[in-house]
């Protein structure tokens, strides 16, 4: 999908977080293993799943109103997106996971969406340290 990996830094260009997800269509070619591997420090606290191979992360709250506030702010980003992540809220937490249904594995989208999930959750009022 993207030529190049995106930087942080600015070297390569903006911040995955000041990034935009493209449009896929049904049958888009997923990144391959040593892209994801290439891409995947870029957003720490990520990992693969083992089962699927998709982006997952939790973060944990103090109660339950912190962990919904944050789904209900990523959930008018994903929307300007248009690349939604699965979402499992429960008392003390919020988990999500991320792959491109239309590419069935994960794509720059699912990397860029990580990171504005991230920017979000770092002022979530109420958030426990990792």
């Amino acid at each position: 999908m993207a030529a190049s990996v995106p930087s942080d830094a600015g070297a390569v260009g903006p911040a995955l977080a000041d990034r935009h997800c493209v449009a896929c269509r049904p049958g888009s070619t997923p990144l391959t293993a040593a892209q994801v591997s290439d891409r995947l420090p870029l957003v720490p606290g990520w990992h693969l799943t083992a089962e699927f191979g998709r982006l997952y992360r939790s973060y944990r709250f103090r109660d339950f109103a912190g962990g919904l506030a944050l789904v209900n702010r990523i959930g008018v980003v994903a929307d300007e997106e248009d690349h939604h992540p699965d979402v499992l809220l429960a008392w003390g937490r919020v988990e999500f996971t991320l792959w491109t249904h239309a590419a069935n594995g994960l794509t720059d989208n699912d990397f860029i969406l990580a990171a504005k999930i991230d920017r979000l959750a770092a002022g979530a009022p109420g958030r426990r340290p990792d």
